[in-house]
């Protein structure tokens, strides 16, 4: 369950959509994840100076840019800390002139259930596609070095974000929330709370009139749904792929038993 209120988990910002935290939840054992440490949003490319102000005080020392090259290109974030971490460059998808999503748009949807194949594919390959094995193994890495105490306060504060933050932000959100011990509903609940932080209905009609004029054919709002929009079959799909979480990080990731017990030591506290 959330031991923190919505209130105090999703902050307001008008610049930067679906930024929230995403700790606060029970852990297990008498635990909770921690909070004003761990957080999720989408892009940060139109930041107002008062709102990057405002998470440049929250002591972010790790972002995790899940966005592909051309997406980074054409929308650079207006702030980062010292570490930032993307896709690999040599990535085959990272030389593409668009984003994946972004060329599949264009050229094969064409109704509601293109879009929701597509969506479903993505999440089924995203936990075992190289690029993303890469940035997951990364961030892991990162939250887990040694060389500060593996207690409570130690480790950096994380922003993970991609596009929209809500697919592969997603995932590697749910990850996380996974190897802290956060219960599958809970981890379900974190991910559909994009419903909630953002008014996604809104967004639709404004995308449709664009891509209408960018591509030169119509689109609709209900064909563009299903990729605008949070499903728990999306999310359930990547993680019956990823298999159990301690499994996927030591077999596919390659982390050790000792940096797990660090993560859970440094992202984990008592329960009030």
């Amino acid at each position: 369950m959330s031991l923190i209120p919505f209130e105090q988990r999703v902050r307001p910002y008008q610049t930067i959509y679906n930024f929230r935290d995403f700790g606060g939840y029970a852990a297990g054992e008498g635990q909770r994840v921690v909070t004003d440490r761990l957080f999720r949003s989408a892009h940060l490319a139109n930041l107002s100076d008062e709102e990057l102000s405002d998470i440049a005080s929250l002591g972010i020392d790790l972002v995790v840019d899940m966005r592909h090259a051309p997406e980074r290109a054409k929308q650079p974030s207006k702030w980062s800390p010292d570490t930032v971490l993307t896709l690999p460059k040599d990535h085959a998808r990272e030389a593409a002139k668009v984003a994946p999503h972004e060329a599949f748009t264009r050229e094969e949807m064409y109704s509601a259930s293109d879009a929701r194949r597509y969506m479903m594919g993505s999440y089924v390959g995203r936990p075992h596609d190289a690029g993303f094995v890469s940035i997951h193994r990364d961030t892991l890495m990162a939250m887990t070095e040694e060389g500060a105490e593996a207690g409570r306060g130690s480790g950096p504060n994380v922003l993970v974000h991609c596009a929209a933050g809500k697919d592969r932000t997603g995932t590697m959100c749910a990850l996380v929330l996974g190897l802290l011990g956060v219960s599958d509903d809970d981890i379900m609940a974190d991910y559909l709370l994009t419903r909630d932080a953002v008014d996604i209905e809104a967004i639709l009609a404004p995308a449709a009139t664009m891509f209408s004029a960018r591509h030169g054919r119509d689109y609709t709002p209900d064909m563009l749904r299903p990729m605008f929009g949070v499903d728990p079959d999306y999310l359930e799909a990547s993680l019956d792929a990823m298999g159990p979480f301690d499994g996927y990080a030591r077999d596919t990731l390659g982390l050790s038993d000792e940096r797990l017990e660090r993560l859970r030591a440094r992202y984990r506290e008592p329960a009030a």
